[in-house]
């Protein structure tokens, strides 16, 4: 296999021919971390945070650029950032924009720092629910990207991976997330369901093939000298044995259970006698 590198240890290789796994369990996995976070201020760290907001910028360029499939054609405001960007090509599917955002949220991963993880995830699932109700629903794409969206989201809460219990990097000695974050993961989750619902609700779905020029997607993993290496994978969608209604019910469902009562209203030291 001919591999080149990218800027910063990124290792991207040409996709390998694989079966893309069909249980929601599979499909929604994580690549395994790094075991230690990167060090703050160092150059893995600003290599990291270069190309995370650049693949960022890149996403939402292609997203102001998309091409309408029921031709309603965009916004004026929509218009003029694509008129403003005119170096890249729109989405023209749910497809690739979900395919550009997942392969994101394993590099994301992959970094093992809880204090870029959550707000770069967060800024994500953010971008996820403007395109949702933009683009008419790509429904294994999708689900397979908040799959992993949850999986990141419900571990990040722990601090232990969901799948296997591993403690995360980054979490010795101390607990999840804060208090905020977990405010605005609970805000973003409920969001997400409605938009999800209400995108699915009107009966348009895109089902066709990828874009002839839409890049396969890349697995991320570490390869133990602390660089981060995207190796290929076939991203051919698969039938899945729970109707889309089931998982439709399963969106964020292990983020809700892992936030559980933590975000409870604190006590403000008032009390009250109990009337007869």
């Amino acid at each position: 296999m001919v591999s080149h590198e990218a800027s910063g240890g990124f290792i991207l290789s040409p996709p390998p021919s694989s079966v893309a796994p069909s249980s929601t369990s599979a499909t929604s996995s994580l690549p395994h971390p790094r075991a230690t976070p990167l060090r703050p201020g160092g150059s893995k760290e600003s290599t990291f945070i270069r190309y995370v907001d650049q693949r960022i910028l890149h996403i939402q360029r292609r997203f102001a650029k998309r091409t309408s499939p029921t031709g309603s054609g965009l916004s004026d405001v929509d218009r003029d950032k694509a008129d403003s960007w005119g170096d890249v090509k729109g989405y023209g599917s749910m497809r690739a924009a979900c395919e550009d955002v997942e392969e994101l949220v394993g590099v994301i991963w992959v970094s093992g720092t809880p204090s870029l993880q959550t707000p770069y995830l967060i800024n994500l699932a953010l971008l996820l629910t403007t395109i949702v109700p933009a683009m008419p629903p790509s429904p294994n794409s999708l689900f397979r990207l908040l799959g992993k969206l949850d999986h990141a989201f419900a571990s990040l809460v722990q601090g232990r991976d969901v799948d296997n219990g591993e403690q995360l990097p980054g979490f010795e000695g101390r607990k999840g997330v804060s208090g905020t974050e977990k405010v605005r993961i609970r805000s973003l989750v409920e969001r997400t369901r409605i938009t999800v619902m209400e995108a699915f609700k009107k009966g348009e779905f895109e089902l066709a093939e990828p874009e002839e020029d839409d890049q396969n997607m890349m697995n991320v993993e570490d390869d133990g000298d602390g660089e981060l290496v995207l190796e290929g994978d076939d991203l051919e969608d698969t039938d899945d044995d729970d109707s889309w209604d089931m998982q439709l019910a399963r969106v964020y469902d292990r983020t809700i259970v892992e936030l559980g009562d933590s975000l409870e209203e604190p006590s403000i030291g008032i009390i009250t006698e109990r009337r007869m």
